[in-house]
C-alpha cells in the first residue's frame, strides 16, 4: 500500500488513536480485509477441563512474517487444547489493530513495543499479555537493516546527519531502533529526516533517490541487496540483541473480566511461539498462505525471533530511551505495560 510521505518527526495534536500506530517489524505495509482460520478439534488437557466453555477469539494481526506463531499455533490445535476458536482478523495497519481492540471490536492485537508504550502514556487500557517477536541474537542473523545505495558515498551511520531516511512510521519502532543506532555513533537524531513509508514501497524509492536511508526488514532487506544495496547496520539488532520488537495485547478490561479466557489465549500463543522457533520449515510453509510473500521468498529469508517469554527488561530499556527522546514525558511502571499473568 502506498503511503504519503510524511516530513518531520512531531507528532503535537495527533489523536489517541493515531498515537497508537502499534506496528512490529514489518508492520508498516499491511492491507486486506478480515479473513478467518478455523482450528483443530478441542481436546481435554490438564489446562483445559471438560467444565470450560468453547469460545471464539477474534485477533487482529497484519500479514507479516512476525505473526506466523499464530497461524502455525491454530494449524497445529493449540487453540484447540483451550478451547478456542481462532479468527485472525487482517487489517490496515497496527493504529486499525489497537482501535478494534480498544472498541470492543477484538479481544487481542498483534503491535509494536515503542507504540504499545507511546499508548499507554496517552493513557489507553492496553497492555502486553504475551510476546510477539524480538530482533535477532547477532548481526548475522539480523532480519532488519539500515541500508543504503552502494553508489551514494555515504559508508557509515555518522554520514546519515542531515539525510533523509524511511521508516514504516514516524515515532514507531524502527525510528526508535535508528535513533538509538544514531546515539551511539554521536549523531544527533534531530539531525536525520525521518518520513513514514511504507515497506514495500522503500526499496524504488531508495533506488529513485528520493530518500538516502532505508530501516527495512524481510523480505526487503534482502531485496535492496540483490539490487546493491549496502547495510550499515542492523536495525533492531543493533538497538539491542533480543529486543522485545512487538507482543500481543488486549484491554485491561479484558483481563479483568475475562481472565479465564485471557489465561487460555496466552498459554496457546506460549506453545505457538514456542513451536515456531524450534519448527522453522514448518514457519516458513504457513507464511504464504496468509500473506503476499511468495514460497520461493519464504523459503529462504531470515526469520524474526519467537519465544514465549515476554521480555519486561527489553521494554523498560524501550521506555527509557522514549522518555530521553521526549517521546513520551514521564516512565511508566512496567506494571501497566504488561499483564501480571505473562510470562516474564
Amino acid at each position: 500500500m502506498k503511503r504519503k510521505l510524511k516530513a518531520g518527526r512531531s507528532i503535537a495534536g495527533a489523536s489517541l488513536v493515531a498515537a497508537l500506530g502499534l506496528v512490529a517489524a514489518a508492520c508498516g505495509s499491511s492491507s486486506g480485509s478480515a479473513s478467518s482460520s478455523t482450528t483443530a478439534a478441542p481436546a481435554k488437557t490438564a489446562t483445559t477441563s471438560a467444565a470450560v466453555a468453547p469460545a471464539t477469539i477474534n485477533v487482529g494481526v497484519l500479514p507479516i512474517a512476525d505473526v506466523a506463531p499464530l497461524y502455525l499455533g491454530i494449524k497445529e490445535g493449540f487453540f484447540g487444547k483451550q478451547k478456542l476458536t481462532v479468527v485472525p482478523h487482517i487489517l490496515q495497519g497496527g493504529a486499525a489493530v489497537a482501535s478494534a481492540v480498544v472498541g470492543g471490536t477484538l479481544q487481542f492485537g498483534f503491535g509494536a513495543t515503542a507504540n504499545l508504550i507511546q499508548a499507554v502514556a496517552q493513557k489507553l487500557p492496553l497492555q502486553f499479555v504475551a510476546s510477539g517477536d524480538s530482533a535477532a541474537s547477532t548481526a548475522s542473523d539480523a532480519w532488519s537493516a539500515i541500508q543504503v545505495n552502494a553508489s551514494s558515498g555515504i559508508t557509515s551511520i555518522k554520514q546519515l546527519a542531515g539525510k533523509t531516511v524511511a521508516a514504516n512510521a514516524t515515532k514507531g519502532e524502527n525510528e526508535l531502533a535508528l535513533d538509538s543506532i544514531l546515539i551511539k555513533n554521536g549523531v544527533d537524531p534531530k539531525s536525520v529526516h525521518v518520513v513514514a513509508m511504507g515497506f514495500p514501497n522503500m526499496p524504488s524509492a531508495l533506488s529513485a533517490g528520493q530518500i538516502q536511508a532505508v530501516t527495512e526488514v524481510e523480505p526487503f532487506v534482502a531485496s535492496i541487496a540483490a539490487h546493491g544495496g549496502k547495510t550499515l547496520s542492523p536495525l533492531f539488532e543493533g538497538m539491542q540483541p533480543g529486543l522485545l520488537v512487538a507482543g500481543y495485547f488486549t484491554t485491561t478490561s479484558e483481563i479483568a473480566n475475562n481472565p479465564g479466557l485471557v489465561k487460555r489465549f496466552v498459554t496457546a500463543m506460549n506453545e505457538s511461539l514456542d513451536f515456531a522457533a524450534a519448527n522453522p520449515t514448518l514457519v516458513r510453509q504457513i507464511i504464504p498462505t496468509y500473506t503476499s510473500i511468495p514460497a520461493a521468498v519464504a523459503s529462504n529469508l531470515k526469520l524474526p525471533v519467537w519465544n514465549s517469554k515476554l521480555d519486561s527488561t527489553s521494554i523498560q530499556g524501550q521506555e527509557s530511551l522514549m522518555q530521553q527522546l521526549g517521546w513520551i514525558s514521564s516512565s511508566i511502571p512496567v506494571s501497566q505495560l504488561v499483564w501480571s499473568g505473562a510470562n516474564q
